[in-house]
C-alpha cells in the first residue's frame, strides 16, 4: 500500500494530487481510537493530507460494568462489526474484533468505546454516552476554518440493527431528527 508521501515522491510534478487526494475522516472511527479531534485534524494538516469529506457519526461509549454489559447484549448483531476499544486503567488500549468477543471476556477497562453508529440526536442514556464530543471537536474546528472540508455527510446506517429501545420512531423520523440536529449544530457555529 502506497502512503500519501511515497505517492508525491513519485508523483512530484502532479498537481492532481493536491486537488484530490486526501482522506474521508470519519469522526466514528477516530473516537473509538481514543482520538482527540483537535490532534487528529492536526496530524493531517502537518503531513499536508487534505481531508475529503467529514462523515459525522457517534460510537457507543460505556464504562463495562456487569448491567452495561448486559445491556450491550442487544447491540450484538451479525450485519456489521462492531470494533470493541477498551481503555484500561494504566491509559493502554485493548482491541477487540467485535463486541461478542470483548462481552466474552472479563474486562477490567475504565471504558469501552464501540463501533456502533446511533443516532447523531440519540442523547446519552442512563448506562450510556456517545462519541458526540469528537464530532463537537471537529465542527469547532471547521468553524476555526470552513475551509478544512466543504464536503459533510450524516453516517448513521443502523437504523433497521438498532435494539427495540432506541426504535421508537421510524427511519423518515430518525433522519428527520438526524438532519435536525446537524443543522443546530452547524447552526451554532455560523456554518449553516
Amino acid at each position: 500500500m502506497l502512503s500519501f508521501e511515497q505517492l508525491r515522491a513519485e508523483h512530484p510534478d502532479d498537481a492532481r494530487l493536491a486537488a484530490h487526494l486526501g482522506v474521508n475522516y470519519d469522526t466514528c472511527h477516530l473516537a473509538v481510537e481514543y482520538e482527540e479531534a483537535a490532534e487528529a485534524l492536526g496530524a493531517f494538516r502537518a503531513a499536508g493530507i487534505r481531508i475529503s469529506k467529514l462523515h459525522l457519526s457517534a460510537a457507543l461509549k460505556v464504562t463495562p460494568d456487569a448491567d452495561t454489559r448486559a445491556r450491550l447484549k442487544p447491540f450484538e448483531e451479525d450485519v456489521y462489526l462492531h470494533q470493541v476499544i477498551e481503555r484500561q486503567p494504566d491509559g493502554t488500549l485493548t482491541r477487540h474484533r467485535d463486541l461478542n468477543v470483548a462481552l466474552a471476556t472479563d474486562s477490567k477497562a475504565d471504558e469501552w468505546r464501540i463501533h456502533f453508529h446511533i443516532p447523531l440526536h440519540c442523547p446519552d442514556g442512563e448506562w450510556f454516552a456517545s462519541t458526540r464530543d469528537h464530532i463537537d471537536g471537529v465542527l469547532d474546528a471547521l468553524q476555526t476554518d470552513p475551509s478544512l472540508c466543504s464536503h459533510l455527510e450524516m453516517e448513521t446506517y443502523t437504523w433497521e440493527v438498532l435494539p427495540a429501545e432506541m426504535k421508537n420512531l421510524t427511519v423518515v423520523e430518525q433522519l428527520v431528527n438526524e438532519y435536525d440536529w446537524t443543522l443546530a449544530q452547524l447552526r451554532a457555529r455560523d456554518l449553516a
